[in-house]
């Protein structure tokens, strides 16, 4: 099965993002970023596969992937002891995960002499690698409280997390095979996210195949299968999930009308806008921004 390519969505200018998801089941696809990723499970159990490593996982699992490294966590349906019968809702999926720009410890910081455990680190990534014992134990706890922290403190908090995985090799362990070699190459990541930063740019305007195509350097044809193959969507729906993300933020960040929104996110009429919204978000615009507006 081939890695989907899956947009990081950063929403600024920011060099890294922390988020905390609390989900019913962890149910991600089979996927590739180019963003280093670190993943604390708070809560939950499946199976996680990175690369060509397939184990179960549980709280407390504590893992660094190098970008554009295939993965996945699922978790297991629960089940009742003495039925066997799958009883959804008994375990949250909650996790802390944190994505590094890929120039966030640019080239200058890891050349420092000072930096060359950060460096070993981040090479060391490219297979995966789990954590265990204290080193687990002492940056789980700091990787709790990076959620609340802000700006520099947070910028400091993370990279004591960093300095805390780089001294642990004792309790590291690689995931993925020795030879493992992704499906997914740095030329394919380039291009999907040429594609990604047209659409971004021209959110409000008009975008057809031929665009993006030109953007990812093929034929219309040929960008419709590779569009297909890599990220799982075909071009329209790609297209108009990124309309739709864009909307979202809009939403919950602003006080525009539904309308000024639907307009500045390329669709051409409120019926369009209402109907893919619905079909994407499983709701209308107007009722979305009532469970998550911020106040402005």
């Amino acid at each position: 099965m081939r890695a989907q390519f899956e947009d990081v969505h950063w929403t600024g200018h920011e060099s890294f993002l922390v988020r905390t998801f609390d989900l019913p089941r962890f149910t991600v696809p089979w996927h590739f970023h180019p963003e280093p990723e670190l993943t604390l499970i708070l809560e939950g159990s499946g199976d996680r596969c990175v690369g060509d490593h397939l184990e179960s996982f549980r709280a407390g699992d504590l893992v660094l992937l190098a970008g554009n490294l295939p993965h996945y966590w699922h978790s297991h349906a629960h089940t009742h002891a003495t039925s066997g019968k799958t009883k959804q809702g008994r375990e949250r999926a909650r996790a802390i995960v944190v994505h590094l720009r890929e120039e966030s410890l640019g080239s200058s910081l890891l050349s420092l002499p000072e930096a060359a455990s950060w460096r070993k680190l981040i090479e060391r990534a490219h297979r995966g690698l789990a954590f265990g014992g204290r080193t687990a134990s002492h940056a789980s706890r700091e990787l709790e409280h990076l959620p609340a922290k802000e700006g520099s403190h947070q910028l400091l908090a993370l990279l004591g997390i960093l300095q805390t995985l780089s001294d642990g090799t004792v309790d590291t362990r690689p995931l993925a095979g020795e030879h493992y070699l992704p499906a997914c190459d740095d030329h394919a990541a380039d291009r999907v996210r040429r594609v990604y930063q047209f659409i971004y740019g021209h959110l409000a305007d008009p975008i057809g195949l031929d665009d993006l195509a030109r953007a990812a350097g093929m034929s219309s044809a040929a960008f419709c299968r590779y569009c297909k193959r890599v990220t799982g969507r075909t071009p329209t729906r790609l297209l108009s999930e990124l309309r739709i993300t864009q909307a979202c933020k809009l939403l919950t960040d602003t006080s525009q009308s539904v309308s000024e929104i639907a307009f500045a996110s390329g669709f051409q009429s409120i019926s369009n806008f209402n109907r893919v919204f619905q079909q994407i978000k499983a709701t209308s615009p107007q009722l979305f921004r009532r469970q998550h507006a911020r106040t402005h």
